[in-house]
């Protein structure tokens, strides 16, 4: 839903390409194989979103056995250890410097919040001494068992929730064709929560009013339907509910009149103000920091309290 950005996006994607090919299980391949895959592994770990594809359906990656990608890639746990996306998203408490793993991507990558519903939240919590608290499940765009050969590439991996990624999307098959990828497609652009007045009671009930998703985008319809995304929805109308009430509180005059009392002690500018009083973002660039910022932003902007 909501378009990961990092301003050191390209710095992270380096790093990611150069910590992660220590897990790439090049015994399982033969010479050739091996040869080619790693003169290559720098496009396979980087490729843009648009250029998934290409990798996929490159000809010698074609050719070679699914299961031996899987082994080096996808990996698993085995007598020696384990290998591959299994060894990235190990918790491994015992080891205290900086492994390259999926904690410190995500750390890196600091999705607070659910890019795919903007309703959970994702933060990464790693304690000084290296232990691992908790970080977002990160969802393979493209389908690992699918494609395994794009198990550790990095526009491959969402920062997602639980419910997006597991209950939801499980293995159901993406693609850049009918689907958003949040590292390359912006929802907020293409898609709006909509209002719809039913009753009189709409100040004071969440019966007088219901509650759309709307675009006219088809892979933005896609996103909505994969992730039961209006559904989901519908359990927040109580937040509506107060945008509405506020909304009638705050008119014009009171808004002028509290930026003339407290701008510059308890809010930098009106935008600052609307924050405060929505609950959430109202710019584009910063619906990603908290939960329901998508849905606040909408509604309030269809209320005037923007």
């Amino acid at each position: 839903m909501i378009r990961i950005q990092n301003e050191h996006l390209e710095k992270y994607l380096k790093e990611h390409i150069d910590g992660v090919q220590q897990y790439i299980k090049y015994e399982v391949f033969s010479e050739a194989e091996a040869k080619y895959i790693k003169e290559n592994i720098e496009y396979i770990l980087g490729a843009k979103p648009h250029e998934l594809k290409e990798v996929i359906r490159d000809k010698t990656i074609l050719a070679i056995d699914t299961d031996i990608l899987k082994k080096a890639f996808v990996g698993g746990n085995y007598k020696g250890g384990s290998y591959g996306y299994t060894k990235f998203i190990k918790k491994d408490e015992t080891i205290k410097n900086e492994r390259y793993d999926a904690y410190r991507l995500a750390e890196k990558l600091q999705v607070n919040v659910c890019p795919y519903c903007n309703i959970n939240s994702t933060f990464t919590v790693i304690e000084e001494d290296n232990k691992k608290i908790t970080r977002p499940e990160f969802d393979h765009f493209y389908d690992k068992a699918t494609y395994p050969i794009l198990a550790l590439s990095f526009y491959n991996l969402i920062p997602s929730c639980h419910i997006c990624n597991s209950t939801l999307k499980g293995s159901e098959e993406f693609s850049i064709e009918s689907h958003l990828n949040p590292y390359s497609d912006s929802f907020n652009e293409v898609a709006k929560f909509k209002l719809k007045i039913e009753k009189s009671t709409f100040y004071h009930s969440i019966k007088g009013f219901n509650l759309t998703l709307e675009s006219e985008n088809i892979r933005a319809n896609k996103n909505i339907e994969s992730f039961k995304l209006e559904t989901l929805y519908q359990n927040h109308k109580d937040i509506i509910l107060e945008l509405i009430q506020k909304q009638a509180i705050y008119n014009e005059s009171y808004l002028d009149e509290l930026l003339t009392q407290y701008e510059g002690t308890l809010f930098k500018n009106r935008e600052d103000l609307q924050r405060l009083i929505s609950g959430g973002y109202v710019s584009d660039d910063e619906i990603g920091k908290r939960p329901l910022s998508k849905l606040i932003k909408d509604i309030s902007e269809e209320l005037g309290l923007r």
